[in-house]
């Protein structure tokens, strides 16, 4: 083999290597990626717990019909239930230093009745979110319903659907571990007219977990 087919073997082996690696770096690289990006999220739970009901006004709903008339288990008609409340999002707000607050939101379904205290704490939300500090957490209701005996079931005003809960002090979130935040507090409930029902939550951090 003379020296210039020798050269031209050399150049095509070495040609056939690099584009051989090319290849081998571009079928890699998208399955490092993903783990790489997923590094900088972590997992926020929120959890909710004793909700307690503070109920004001005439707890008894009456009509000209129905007023003092006893049912047969011997209550008053007009008598609440239940009152069942149902969130329907979580938004999460972190702090990010000068560039202002980030917002996470992440859909749900959860519904609860505020006249039946927890046993133990329920789960609103899971949410990944970046590695940054948790400054507040807001629930949006969704609806609020009302079972009234002898009217059957009343819908219930509640003035802000957006529950505003301040995390203080913010909860940290690190990448690839596990925070939570516990709510509670107390469901004011309002008998205004012989119809009209409102419920104002007024709820704050009850605990909070570390990263871990």
């Amino acid at each position: 083999m003379d020296l210039a087919t020798r050269k031209m073997v050399y150049y095509g082996l070495l040609g056939l290597l690099i584009a051989g690696s090319t290849i081998a770096v571009f079928r890699v690289a998208p399955q490092v990626a993903p783990v790489a990006f997923l590094a900088k999220d972590g997992t926020l739970s929120t959890y909710l717990e004793n909700i307690q009901p503070d109920i004001s006004g005439n707890p008894i709903i009456s009509s000209p019909i129905t007023l003092g008339v006893p049912n047969i288990s011997g209550g008053l008609f007009g008598s609440l239930l239940s009152l069942n409340v149902t969130i329907d999002s979580v938004t999460i707000h972190q702090s990010v230093g000068s560039n202002g607050d980030m917002m996470t939101k992440s859909n749900t379904k959860f519904t609860f009745d505020v006249l039946r205290p927890f046993n133990v704490s329920e789960l609103i939300s899971t949410t990944e979110i970046p590695t940054e500090n948790v400054t507040m957490v807001d629930l949006h209701v969704a609806s609020a319903t009302a079972a009234v005996l002898g009217f059957g079931v009343q819908a219930v005003n509640v003035p802000n659907h957006e529950l505003k809960i301040p995390v203080s002090p913010a909860v940290r979130i690190r990448g690839q571990m596990n925070s939570s935040i516990v709510i509670s507090g107390t469901a004011h409930i309002v008998f205004q007219g012989t119809d009209r029902i409102t419920l104002t939550p007024v709820l704050h951090v009850e605990k909070t977990t570390e990263p871990q």
